[in-house]
């Protein structure tokens, strides 16, 4: 087995996240998961699975810098559900081989927004859940992984 250097690790700190193409300086984290959909089937005594189909949803964290997203209040309030699209970057400098991860969702669809949200003392922040459908996700470029790691 290859021994990884712990410099290798990605670190977060290195990361951009842009909505519909606006760079997004205040976020402090994201989450994409895309969610396998799985039915019981019974075979004798054994229950195993099938596969029947996958969802998205992820997670925007955002230090409240601006404020963010009320359009899309304003959108539902008319019955219009606004979609936005999100891509990420991990750029970390000292990834392998110098390469970077990088995302790109369209069809968004923001669950809720957290417009107020405030504590004495506390930074703001925002969490701000959504939804996507898996096939929408597009892997831009990766890390791969190769027979020995530096």
């Amino acid at each position: 087995m290859a021994s990884i250097s712990a410099s290798r690790v990605l670190s977060g700190s290195f990361a951009e996240i842009w909505v519909d193409g606006m760079r997004i300086a205040e976020a402090s984290g994201i989450q994409l998961t895309v969610k396998l959909l799985r039915s019981d089937v019974q075979i004798g005594m054994d229950v195993d699975s099938k596969l029947v189909g996958w969802r998205g949803e992820g997670q925007l964290r955002l230090r409240q810098v601006f404020s963010r997203f009320f359009d899309v209040a304003e959108q539902a309030a008319e019955g219009r559900d606004l979609r936005v699209t999100i891509t990420t970057a991990l750029k970390d400098p000292d990834s392998a081989w110098g390469e970077e991860e990088r995302y790109s969702v369209d069809n968004v669809a923001l669950d809720s927004l957290p417009l107020v949200n405030y504590l004495t003392g506390k930074v703001n922040e925002q969490v701000i859940p959504f939804r996507f459908c898996p096939g929408d996700l597009k892997q831009l470029s990766a890390i791969a992984p190769a027979e020995t790691a530096v």
